[in-house]
C-alpha cells in the first residue's frame, strides 16, 4: 500500500496521506511520495490541487520510529515550483513537521475539532521552515503558539489567519473539494498568475527562501564531481568533471 496515494477527479489532483495506522506520520516513503506527488500535480493538466489524511488524524508529524533524513521536497511550494493552488483539509491533529505542511499550502480547511500542535521546543527540534509563519498568520499569538508547544484549536486557528475556514467535524475535504471545483472553473492563466506574484510578495522566511539554493549546494556536495575533484587534487592530476 503506498504511503501517498494520488487521482485526479476532473481538473482536481487530489492527494492523501495514507498511513492511517502510523497516524500519517511522516517516514521516508511519505516524503519520497508527496514530492513525486508534487512534481505530478505541477505537470498534470489539473488546475487545483487537494490533499487530505486517511482517517482520523491529518498527521502526527514524523515518525521518530523511522524518521525521514530530510523533507526532500515534501513540503508544498517549496524544492517543486507549481503556480496551481494547493488546498489541505484537515480533520483531528496535525502535529509537528504537519503544521509546516499546513503553513505552507495556500488555502487551509478545518473540520471543527481539528487541532495543531507544533511541537519542536518541547522535544528539542528545530528546522525552521515554521520561522516564515508571520508571512501567512499573526505574528503574537503564532509565536506564542510555537515558543509553548501548546496545541490550538481550529477555532482559534481560524481567528490568528492559519486557517481559511472551519467547517462541522468530517467536511472539511467536502468543502476543500467545493473551493477546489470554483477555482477550476476560472481561467487558468489568470488563477496561476495570482498565485505567482502572490507567491513572490508573500514574506518569506530563511529556510523557505533559501531552499532552491540549498539543494543545490547539496547536490554538488554529494556529487560524483566534488568527488573526482578531491581525488584528483590528492592525486597531483587533472580533474576529469562529468557533471554528475
Amino acid at each position: 500500500m503506498s504511503s501517498i496515494q494520488t487521482e485526479v477527479d476532473g481538473k482536481i489532483f487530489i492527494i492523501t496521506l495514507n498511513r492511517p495506522d502510523a497516524r500519517n506520520a511522516w517516514d521516508q516513503s511519505m516524503v519520497d511520495g508527496m514530492r513525486q506527488a508534487w512534481l505530478d500535480f505541477a505537470q498534470s493538466s489539473a488546475l487545483v490541487c487537494v490533499v487530505r489524511g486517511n482517517g482520523p488524524c491529518f498527521s502526527a508529524g514524523v515518525d521518530f520510529k523511522n524518521p525521514p533524513d530530510s523533507d526532500n521536497g515534501a513540503m508544498p511550494n517549496t524544492l517543486v515550483p507549481c503556480n496551481k493552488p494547493i488546498i489541505v483539509a484537515t480533520e483531528g491533529a496535525s502535529m509537528g513537521m504537519a503544521c509546516s505542511f499546513v503553513l505552507m499550502c495556500d488555502i487551509v480547511i478545518a473540520g471543527s475539532t481539528a487541532s495543531y500542535a507544533y511541537l519542536e521546543a518541547r522535544v528539542g527540534l528545530y528546522g525552521g521552515l515554521m520561522a516564515g509563519f508571520p508571512g501567512r498568520f499573526l505574528y503574537r499569538p503564532g509565536l506564542q503558539w510555537m515558543l509553548t508547544g501548546d496545541t490550538m484549536s481550529a477555532a482559534r486557528a481560524y481567528e490568528i489567519g492559519m486557517v481559511n475556514e472551519v467547517v462541522p467535524e468530517g467536511d472539511a475535504f467536502k468543502r476543500a473539494m467545493e473551493i477546489a471545483t470554483r477555482i477550476a472553473q476560472n481561467a487558468p492563466l489568470v488563477i496561476q498568475s495570482m498565485k505567482s506574484i502572490a507567491m513572490q510578495t508573500l514574506p518569506k522566511g530563511p529556510v523557505e527562501a533559501n531552499f532552491l539554493q540549498l539543494e543545490a549546494l547539496s547536490k554538488i556536495w554529494n556529487s560524483e564531481d566534488r568527488s573526482e575533484g578531491l581525488d584528483a587534487l590528492r592525486e597531483r592530476r587533472s580533474a576529469q568533471f562529468q557533471g554528475k
